[in-house]
């Protein structure tokens, strides 16, 4: 779908915005003959996967592989003092800290605070007999297969000196830390405290530890070529895991090369090299076989992070009219001896007009493995907090939950002062309300009822920082005409590939079926980008770089020739149909290199944006309605219907984003209704450590979700598009919550939403 066929004219003063959309701020003289963005094209590498022929991580099998299998710690503090490892047959070696290889402690763990750097945790495991976290590991067997390493590390038992261990939230000395993942840790405007309020909110909320449990389990092949090392790894973040794996070991960067092309879903969960990624690998040194070690669903339990829990205490206050007087949001969550901070108040520094702001995020350090990223971090549990507060005060004001946010839509961002990019939240709202039948929803509770089933209609706003990473790609054009893009980024599922393909066959003016992407290789180029939704926005800024350097050596293949392209400047050239084109005309990119006599041209392309586009203003925005039914016998709720509409810019593959979309919105059900990792605060231990406890929504408990898009470009970022992997599950746990009150006239503000919480209430 072309921009014109959405209504933009040329002449307008959109499209004279849009046009500094190029990375080097010329106008883009071909924006009204793109035709592959916007288009719902299908997955490309949809056949290969439904196919089987996809290879997974811990699909590989390499000559002379053998299994590895980690042994975790039962305890939570302390130091190991003897460890029993009895014989087994098919052992070749059990490694401890004993006689585990030297590997140095890398940097903390990566943030979004500036570039990023290795993507690992800092502590010593293996290389130490202390002991920071349940699980941490404490032994590895490796063994010629895999049911032999079971069974050995099954046989291997430990002595602890034991050391008191905090893990509890409760009780423990909060901090302010240095940073919070894409926020500010405190932000004062006015005074809340002074302002006036015809009516006021005040209340906590309450978001439990999570897992990510994605589809793929964690695995990593390692294996040593002399001092080269290759590692197969279900990492987000290859080109990280290489630096992280080349100062562990004392390598240079350039003999450590990291797969990972393909991912069975991530969402977050995998831009960390957890320990078992560096302990593989210094198995593989130290039996001098090739490596391959798989978490089970329980290890990763016990040796990777999830989110973190979070505590908010929200406070609102807003006239008689409805408009906000008065905001404050402290947020408190955890970390471990690597500060991580769940910024839990992105939300409530940006969402709403308001004179009078304080947030301030605060951590407690715990005896625990350390938090990860995970989907929509901080803003999500932050969101629940917000949105359900908001749907409060509507109540004490008996306005409807959507009119009151929209008297409270700000011209400008609340904490910078600075002028949004693009901000069309308000469409999005009434584009969704419109899908969904809003303006039928009875205003009272508990007035709508089906046989015993109580029903009821909530909403909520959603709001994401958008940001451009770091990125680098080589770009390929063939003498066949075609063109090969490669990037160290990698195919977590959402489509990355066929997006970056689009805006590539767009840029070049190709039709789609002559660009190939490939991804995955950390020797390719330098690139992070471990996820925060930034893939599309920050690929498309180095494959339009890498075009306009092909520009020039395709001109420089030009000179002295009787090219109608000969003496154009760069700024003069068109790419369209196929080649290069200019005001005395053109020739297609294969007539250019056999004149040439050359096979191919290949160049480089990278990000050229600043790292991070949040200062400026620039989020992706989004509004849920749904409907749930709530069992008043049993306590049991259902999301009946879902409706969501959202402002990430221009899509680029409606079909794709729209798949991300729901996904979100279904992890946000689970995070409301039935996700809660159950900690033992008296061991560590996590009880609930499989798939049969721990509760993730299935078929079942998905409604049919009816997905809108603004799709108005935003003129700041490339493509004119903006981040939503991440948007669709924020404000999904508070619509539901809004839902559930407007059907039983309670407030529940701990999630999940339990049926013991609710017959609790409602009874």
């Amino acid at each position: 779908m072309t921009l014109a066929s959405r209504g933009f004219a040329l002449a307008s003063k959109a499209m004279t915005r849009l046009a500094r959309l190029l990375p080097d701020g010329r106008p883009d003289p071909l924006a009204h003959r793109r035709a592959e963005l916007g288009r719902p094209a299908d997955r490309l590498d949809g056949p290969a996967k439904a196919a089987g022929a996809v290879r997974y991580t811990a699909e590989h099998r390499l000559p002379g592989l053998v299994h590895a299998v980690v042994v975790g710690s039962t305890i939570a503090r302390g130091r190991v003092t003897t460890i029993h490892v009895p014989p087994a047959p098919g052992v070749l070696l059990v490694m401890t800290h004993h006689n585990a290889p030297a590997m140095k402690r890398t940097g903390a763990y990566a943030t979004l605070r500036g570039p990023l750097g290795a993507a690992a945790m800092s502590l010593p495991v293996l290389n130490t007999d202390e002991i920071f976290w349940y699980g941490q590991p404490i032994a590895v067997v490796v063994a010629e297969s895999p049911e032999q390493a079971r069974h050995a590390a099954s046989l291997i038992r430990a002595d602890y000196e034991r050391w008191p261990a905090a893990l509890s939230m409760t009780g423990q000395r909060p901090f302010t830390p240095a940073h919070a993942v894409l926020e500010e840790p405190v932000t004062r405007i006015g005074d809340p405290r002074a302002a006036r309020a015809a009516v006021t909110v005040e209340a906590e909320y309450a978001t439990p530890l999570e897992y990510h449990n994605a589809m793929e389990p964690h695995a990593t092949v390692a294996h040593w070529e002399g001092d080269r090392l290759i590692v197969h790894d279900t990492s987000q973040y290859p080109y990280g895991v290489k630096e992280m794996l080349a100062g562990k070991f004392s390598l240079a960067e350039e003999n450590v090369r990291v797969l990972a092309p393909f991912i069975g879903g991530g969402f977050g969960g995998k831009t960390v090299a957890w320990p078992h990624v560096w302990l593989a690998v210094a198995a593989a040194r130290l039996s001098g076989r090739p490596v391959k070690l798989v978490l089970s669903r329980a290890d990763l339990f016990a040796m990777s992070g999830g989110r973190a829990p979070t505590r908010s205490r929200v406070s609102l206050g807003a006239d008689a009219s409805g408009r906000l007087t008065a905001l404050e949001h402290h947020a408190l969550s955890s970390c471990s001896a690597d500060e991580f901070a769940e910024a839990a108040v992105i939300a409530s520094r940006h969402l709403y007009a308001c004179p009078n702001l304080h947030s301030a995020q605060q951590v407690v350090r715990l005896d625990r493995i350390q938090n990860a990223f995970f989907r929509g971090p901080g803003v999500a549990p932050g969101s629940f907090a917000l949105e359900s507060a908001m749907d409060e005060l509507a109540g004490r004001l008996g306005l409807d939950p959507l009119e009151l946010r929209l008297r409270n839509e700000p011209d400008r961002d609340p904490a910078t002062g600075n002028r949004f990019t693009s901000r069309h939240l308000r469409k999005a709202y009434l584009l969704g309300a419109d899908a969904f039948g809003w303006s039928r929803r009875p205003p009272a509770p508990r007035a709508t009822r089906d046989g015993r089933w109580l029903v009821g209609y909530g909403m909520a706003a959603a709001i994401n920082p958008d940001a451009v990473l770091i990125a680098g790609v080589r770009l390929r054009l063939s003498a066949d005409g075609t063109v090969t893009v490669r990037s160290s980024t990698n195919e977590l599922g959402a489509g990355t590939s066929t997006a970056q393909s689009q805006a590539t066959a767009d840029r070049l003016g190709l039709p789609l079926d002559r660009v190939r992407f490939h991804q995955g290789d950390s020797d390719v180029a330098r690139t992070r980008i471990p996820g925060a939704s930034a893939a599309t926005t920050t690929l498309a800024s180095a494959i339009w770089s890498a075009r306009d350097n092909l520009v020039r050596e395709l001109l420089k293949l030009a000179r002295g020739t009787g090219s109608p392209l000969a003496g154009l400047s760069p700024g003069e050239a068109e790419t369209r149909d196929g080649g290069l084109f200019g005001p005395r005309g053109g020739e297609t990119y294969e007539r250019i290199l056999a004149r040439a006599g050359l096979d191919a041209v290949e160049v480089e392309g990278r990000s050229a944006l600043p790292y991070q586009t949040i200062k400026r203003g620039t989020y992706s925005y989004g509004a849920h309605f749904c409907e749930v039914r709530v069992d008043e016998d049993t306590g049991e709720t259902r999301v009946t219907r879902w409706a969501g509409a959202f402002d990430g810019g221009r899509i680029v593959n409606p079909k794709q984003a729209a798949g991300q979309m729901r996904g979100g919105i279904i992890m946000g059900i689970g995070m409301a209704l039935t996700e809660e990792a159950l900690l033992d605060e008296r061991t560590g231990l996590i009880v609930n450590h499989s798939l049969a406890d721990y509760h993730v929504p299935t078929h079942a408990d998905v409604p049919d979700i009816d997905i809108r898009f603004v799709d108005r470009p935003d003129p700041q970022t490339p493509l004119g598009a903006k981040g939503i992997g991440e948007l669709g599950i924020v404000g999904v746990a508070a619509a539901v919550a809004n839902a559930v009150h407007h059907a039983t006239g309670k407030r529940v503000r701990s999630l999940p939403i339990t049926p013991d919480k609710l017959l609790f209430l409602i009874r």
